[in-house]
């Protein structure tokens, strides 16, 4: 009997045991002990294990606490905190694709080598989600799938379709949609809302009846309206009254306190700078207006009332701060509103004094930003450019630095834009049931803020993040920063290394497309052969657009020579890309003469492989103007009055040009045919009157 009852209750414990394990939840994956970043109360708790099943979070214990799982990570007691999210990017321009068709990229895996794009861009530096805010119509059926079919490997993408402007007489580029009238715009919000769309742009060019209806209409559809409202059309006040609560960059608050057709032109004069059609200067221009504000007492208490009412309302306003920091030189990493050209300095070409100014202002800026957000502006990142995940950790450590807390700062990162977007139901924070979006820092940002650089595990929809990198678009970035000669034995060396992927032909394209479109003459040739040694039974197409505004980018610089060169490369190498009648003519003009030039066009006139614009040829009459070529302009100016004659401007245009080589009676001559084709030309008009002619 003394033998039966030890068997007995080990049977009990067997089957206990057996049955205790059944109940026990199997998780697919556990992150042990961390310390959790509470971004709802913007605390820490420590000594904590996530548990995630597919992928959502599914219980959160202490690390005392039982569990199983198929899959464990040692956190080390390292931070954990929610997916960051950039709440305003531009996936398909900040790709150099705004002014291509899908069409371009539909060969070889293109557009979702653009999607992979994200992830390098955005997703391995931590940040899960991603807002469109603005993109050409045509990008919308492919981007919108993205949004409807998420993937670990992808950021989240969520688009707002194309930044909504009111109809005007002039050149848009790709990603703005003109509306006609406020009907019109009511109509586009319910095709939007139609397609699933659950946010829209409105632009700083809507008028104010515009803008109104589709506020209204957005409303009744269920979209949330994302807006930038920085041109003295409407205010942020008068956005609010609408109803609208996001806004996007910070430097937009300024013209709702002060009038900018009054105050740019004195703040200029108080700065010793000058407009500019730069972007880089441009960029300094919306810092130096906060030293301008903080100068002035009443604009100053101005800028102070909106952000308590801003605050009062709920309102809520992204950040674009990389970029102004950038332009004055306060970031660690170089990003612009513009990607081309391809540079990591800004172009300013500002004396020492206007720099101190501008780092000066940068100051003023900063002490704003924190007042807006100490007076409870819910600030959230909207990077705005290229490279936006990298920039956004970069905005975090600016924050930082103007005395913002890190659990401030991170809350912004996370929470603030989740909850600005309408998303926090299943993002920005660590919860039971929401969606395990997360990101572990292998140190931690309260320690040291640089440690946002850290390096991170990411967790995106529950699984491990890996991405190796890409050689291609790492080539891209060697040769531009390196040149020709690094670039090419950068390739050669990590074209075997494991670390990077496959030598990808639709990353090749691209790496041509942007090096091309970024100034880079010599470094998109090099690229070209290589890929052209790669791929040998692959031709390449390049838009002939990217191409001519590359090489007018280059004649516009002084460097007649590259862009010689390339506009010979590029004709050989792609004879099939579309071809403007104004550059071959500049060219033709430079190498050979004006008769040579006279012959070319009477020649190709008719031909369709030419496109003939009356703007284009226009700007080339102005450039050899620029160069002090004038008998060349008057020659490009009497071929477009041959090619378009009932534009009264092309004859204004030429007029102008004779008046300049002082020839006045066919200044006389051509002013007035471009008044009897426009009897409202006030420039003709108050030409001819210096002129002593009626």
């Amino acid at each position: 009997m003394k033998n039966y009852l030890p068997l007995q209750l080990l049977l009990v414990f067997i089957i206990c045991s057996a049955f205790s394990c059944s109940q026990s939840p199997s998780y697919d994956l556990a992150i042990e002990n961390v310390s959790i970043f509470d971004s709802k109360n913007k605390s820490v708790s420590h000594h904590k294990t996530v548990l995630i099943s597919g992928d959502s979070i599914a219980a959160i214990l202490t690390n005392t606490d039982p569990f199983k799982a198929k899959r464990s990570i040692d956190g080390g007691e390292r931070l954990l905190i929610p997916g960051l999210i950039d709440t305003h990017t531009h996936l398909i321009g900040n790709y150099g694709a705004d002014a291509d068709s899908p069409e371009t990229y539909l060969a070889d895996d293109g557009i979702k080598m653009l999607r992979e794009l994200s992830s390098h861009h955005y997703l391995a530096h931590g940040v899960t989600t991603i807002i469109d805010m603005g993109q050409p119509e045509t990008w919308m059926e492919h981007t919108l799938a993205w949004q409807k079919n998420p993937a670990p490997e992808y950021p989240n993408v969520f688009i707002c379709g194309g930044s909504m402007v009111t109809d005007e007489d002039r050149w848009q580029p790709a990603h703005h949609i003109e509306v006609k009238n406020p009907e019109d715009g009511r109509r586009k919000v319910r095709e939007y809302a139609k397609m699933g769309l659950k946010y829209m742009k409105l632009y700083r060019k809507l008028q104010k009846p515009d803008y109104e209806a589709m506020v209204d209409e957005a409303g009744k559809q269920g979209i949330l309206i994302n807006t930038h409202v920085d041109n003295n059309v409407v205010t942020i006040q008068e956005a609010m009254d609408y109803g609208v609560r996001n806004f996007e960059h910070f430097f937009t608050v300024t013209p709702s306190v002060l009038s900018y057709d009054t105050d740019w032109p004195l703040m200029n004069e108080k700065y010793n700078i000058r407009m500019t059609s730069s972007i880089d200067q441009f960029t300094a221009q919306m810092v130096f207006f906060f030293g301008y504000i903080k100068d002035h007492p009443e604009f100053d208490t101005k800028l102070n009332v909106l952000f308590e009412s801003m605050a009062a309302k709920g309102a809520n306003l992204s950040t674009a701060l990389n970029v102004l920091a950038s332009s004055a030189g306060k970031s660690d990493f170089f990003t612009s509103f513009e990607y081309y050209p391809i540079r990591k300095t800004p172009d300013l070409g500002y004396s020492d004094a206007q720099q101190k100014d501008l780092e000066d202002t940068y100051e003023a800026m900063m002490y704003y930003i924190k007042k807006a957000h100490n007076a409870g502006v819910k600030l959230r990142i909207g990077t705005d450019c290229r490279f936006g995940g990298r920039a956004l950790l970069s905005e975090m450590m600016l924050l930082y630095k103007a005395g913002i807390p890190m659990e401030d700062v991170l809350q912004i990162a996370t929470l603030n834009g989740y909850e600005s977007m309408r998303l926090e139901g299943e993002r920005g924070s660590i919860e039971i049931g929401k969606k395990a979006d997360l990101v572990l820092f292998d140190k931690n940002p309260f320690d040291d803020y640089k440690n946002i650089l850290s390096d991170k595990t990411i967790i995106k929809d529950g699984q491990v993040f890996h991405l190796k990198k890409s050689i291609g678009h790492e080539l891209k970035e060697t040769l531009a920063f390196q040149g020709v000669e690094k670039g090419l034995e950068w390739f050669e060396e990590k074209k075997t290394d494991d670390t990077y992927g496959p030598v990808i032909k639709s990353e090749m394209k691209n790496t041509v497309k942007e090096l091309m479109g970024g100034g880079k003459a010599d470094e998109a040739i090099a690229a070209y052969e290589l890929y052209s040694k790669l791929f040998p039974d692959t031709k390449m197409q390049i838009d002939g657009i990217a191409i001519t505004n590359m090489i007018y980018a280059l004649i516009r610089e002084g460097n007649e020579t590259k862009a010689n060169k390339l506009y010979h490369f590029a004709d050989e190498s792609f004879p099939d890309a579309q071809k403007f009648m104004g550059l071959h003519l500049f060219m033709t003009l430079m190498e050979k003469g004006i008769v040579a030039a006279e012959k070319e066009f009477e020649e190709h006139r008719s031909d369709t492989a030419y496109t003939i614009d009356e703007n284009e040829l226009n700007g080339v009459g102005y450039l050899l103007i620029q160069k002090e070529k004038l008998q060349e302009a008057i020659a490009i100016f009497k071929i477009n009055a041959s090619a378009f004659p009932e534009s009264w401007n092309v004859y204004d245009s030429l007029g102008e040009a004779y008046l300049k080589a002082d020839n006045k009676p066919l200044a006389i001559k051509n002013y007035r045919e471009s008044i009897r084709l426009n009897p409202e030309n006030t420039n003709g008009i108050e030409v001819l009157q210096k002129l002593g002619v009626k």
